[in-house]
């Protein structure tokens, strides 16, 4: 549009065509799981095992889904937490004295966004004169040293110093919080003080994962209702390890069909011979809180064993759910290959840190787990190899396309990428010129698609044809996006066949 100009001079304007498709991470991984300390219905944001064991405390056979969180970290890069359950109170406040034992000088607590519960009651402060100057503060879990602060100051005088007692504690230890109480006072007493009355409460039920659906920020929502609504989160994948409970399956699948942008990962329970594992995902199983039909969605993957891994923290073998190993091979995928390769097989699938698993399904069990209509992926140990995911199968029983991990995933990606750039075609005019800019930001998406294997071919349409003047008429405008996914090479049938002695190769395969 050109400038209205009434008197003589130069004007300039500028017009913007440069709209792209920008990149989009494609392994996000969303856990709801119980822990032993940390924030409680929050999102947190997690990049590295060290944040994950210092914000919710180290991982446990009754912490199935830190499990999951430390395996996917191995490969994967952001992780979103949510810590559930009913914990009661937070261990008490410490009262240090001055050194002369006469006057409350400083206050040591649990941080408020640490939580309450049980596993406080094994933190202890060592404080002890410090190296050059006023005292060191050696934070201890049990027998581990998780925080040493040397040479902190107290009283007015140090307020503004960089090693004033508060300045240094306050929001870098994940462990305690201070706060001097009698500023008139630069002495402490040494020695050790614990903390004690922390409590939990019942164990996690399916309330509390399932969550509330509230109104935010006033009233925040809970649970898994954390990872409802796609314009407040973005996540790929979700899982609830150690919680193969039907009304939990049922709020996952029904998360990641209403959002439409990922999947959940599932495990079959511990215990369960093959048979038992395809009448469990059949709804036969039986079981008070198993399935009573059929898993059927191709917003879901379901694994079967669990696997036996080594502690290093706890310093022991522990048997754990399969859906973290499964998300670290999605995020390998992802990082090596594309969204669209399968991850699975022997490229992609090996789980390096697994030390057994609870059976390695026969040829024969992983052709009834994949058929006639099961969606089990099993995890087979293959001698002279090692442990591999081997299988991709969706849950959802038609067969289609969509019937594949990687076709799903494939749809994911393309769904999220070309939303998040048409967005910007809102409540412009709804005429050709804007069906070609339609047909331009997304023809260069499924071409490049294409050139990294993804699809075979496609089209787009966005013209009068998808565009009525009914469609018009109603302020919307369509767009068709044909797509022929590539499909993985699952079984590779090799044929021999045998020839007479001096019979022509050349006549054979004419």
């Amino acid at each position: 549009m050109s400038p209205i100009v009434v008197s003589p001079g130069v004007y300039t304007t500028e017009r913007d065509f440069s709209l792209y498709v920008p990149a989009l991470s494609t392994s996000i991984f969303g856990i709801v799981t119980t822990a032993s300390k940390g924030p409680i219905n929050e999102r947190t944001l997690i990049t590295d095992e060290a944040s994950l064991v210092a914000t919710f405390g180290n991982p446990s056979v009754d912490h199935q889904g830190l499990y999951a969180a430390q395996r996917y970290l191995r490969e994967g890069r952001q992780l979103i937490v949510v810590r559930v359950g009913t914990y009661y109170q937070t261990a008490s406040d410490l009262t240090v004295h001055n050194a002369a034992a006469t006057v409350d000088t400083l206050t040591i607590s649990i941080p408020d966004d640490a939580g309450p519960g049980t596993w406080a009651n094994s933190i202890s402060v060592v404080i002890a004169a410090g190296s050059i100057q006023g005292y060191r503060l050696t934070i201890m879990d049990g027998v581990y040293t998780v925080g040493v602060y040397d040479n902190l100051l107290l009283g007015t005088a140090n307020e503004s110093d960089a090693n004033f007692i508060e300045t240094r504690i306050n929001g870098v230890s994940d462990y305690i919080a201070v706060e001097q109480i009698a500023m008139a006072q630069t002495t402490l007493e040494a020695g050790t003080f614990s903390f004690s009355g922390g409590l939990n409460g019942a164990p996690a039920d399916d309330s509390d994962i399932i969550g509330l659906v509230n109104t935010p920020p006033t009233i925040p929502s809970t649970g898994l209702q954390l990872f409802r609504n796609p314009e407040y989160v973005d996540v790929n994948l979700l899982a609830v390890p150690g919680y193969p409970w039907r009304t939990v399956i049922a709020e996952l699948l029904s998360i990641c069909e209403v959002r439409g942008d990922c999947m959940c990962l599932l495990e079959v329970p511990a215990d369960k011979t093959v048979q038992e594992a395809v009448d469990w995902h059949n709804g036969t199983g039986g079981g008070a809180t198993d399935p009573t039909a059929a898993l059927n969605s191709s917003y879901g993957a379901l694994y079967y064993p669990w696997v036996t891994v080594y502690d290093s923290l706890a310093d022991a073998e522990v048997e754990i759910s399969p859906v973290g190993h499964a998300a670290q091979v999605i995020a390998r995928t992802d990082y090596n290959t594309e969204t669209w390769y399968a991850p699975a097989g022997l490229n992609r699938g090996m789980l390096r840190d697994v030390l057994s698993i609870e059976h390695s399904a026969t040829q024969g069990e992983r052709d009834y787990m994949y058929g006639p209509g099961n969606a089990v992926n099993p995890i087979v140990n293959f001698s002279g190899i090692g442990i591999a995911i081997w299988g991709q199968r969706t849950l959802q029983r038609a067969p289609t396309a969509l019937d594949r991990i990687n076709v799903r995933r494939l749809l994911l990606y393309m769904r999220k990428v070309i939303a998040t750039s048409v967005n910007y075609l809102l409540f412009e005019p709804n005429d050709e010129a804007t069906w070609q800019r339609f047909v331009d930001l997304v023809e260069p998406v499924c071409r490049s698609i294409m050139a990294r294997r993804g699809v075979t071919g496609f089209q787009v349409i966005c013209d009068e044809t998808t565009n009525t003047a009914a469609t018009i008429a109603r302020n919307e405008m369509h767009g068709k996006i044909l797509i022929q996914p590539t499909r993985t090479a699952e079984m590779i049938v090799c044929e021999f066949v045998l020839l007479p002695s001096g019979a022509s190769f050349a006549e054979f395969v004419a």
